[in-house]
């Protein structure tokens, strides 16, 4: 099960997903080309195997990268993580994803990917590099929160005449979306998130 399925909260569905470009791959295969040429010059002979051997280095660090990356927007989320021994990962609600950049060289107009920058109602900014296909996801996050903006509210009913807050009421910030939640809470109900319960 990936990452962001398994973070799925009750209700959410993935309406959009991509992966890191293939062009990660690139330095392996050339490596490799070069050592294959090697191979076929008497001169280079001992080379060949110096770049094989860093061929395959690179293939397999490119394919640890491209199958341990998961960019996905959700009915309600903005969910991305990459790493695999070092996990970064972020998750943000449609309402606080205030910016999402793409930034794209000529080649990566040309063979569709580039670098994704979340902005974060925060202040923070998270840049991905090798993204395929980043406009459509954009568009995804764009379509999802005009859909979220668009609902309609649940009617309030009147508020009722706030008493003291007692003890086993006290709140404070989620650690993750900063909205308020319970002290008691294991769960953010905002973001879904795991927290800590205060004593």
């Amino acid at each position: 099960m990936s990452y962001v399925d398994h973070y799925l909260n009750p209700g959410e569905t993935v309406v959009h997903r991509t992966t890191l470009h293939p062009v990660i791959f690139v330095t392996g295969g050339l490596l490799g080309a070069l050592g294959l040429l090697c191979l076929a010059d008497s001169d280079l002979a001992g080379l060949w195997r110096i770049l094989l051997i860093a061929a395959a280095l690179a293939f397999g660090v490119a394919w640890l990268r491209y199958s341990n990356s998961e960019f996905a927007v959700t009915t309600t989320r903005v969910i991305i993580k990459v790493g695999w021994l070092n996990t970064r990962s972020v998750e943000l609600q449609l309402a606080k994803v205030e910016a999402l950049s793409v930034n794209q060289d000529l080649l990566g107009q040309v063979l569709d990917y580039g670098t994704l920058v979340v902005g974060g109602t925060g202040g923070t900014k998270e840049a991905f590099t090798l993204i395929k296909d980043p406009i459509a996801f954009r568009q995804a996050v764009q379509q999802q929160s005009e859909i979220a903006s668009s609902r309609p509210a649940v009617a309030a009913s009147p508020a009722p005449v706030a008493a003291p807050l007692s003890e086993s009421r006290q709140e404070r910030d989620c650690p993750y979306c900063a909205e308020r939640i319970l002290a008691k809470a294991s769960r953010c109900r905002f973001c879904g998130q795991t927290v800590t319960p205060l004593a």
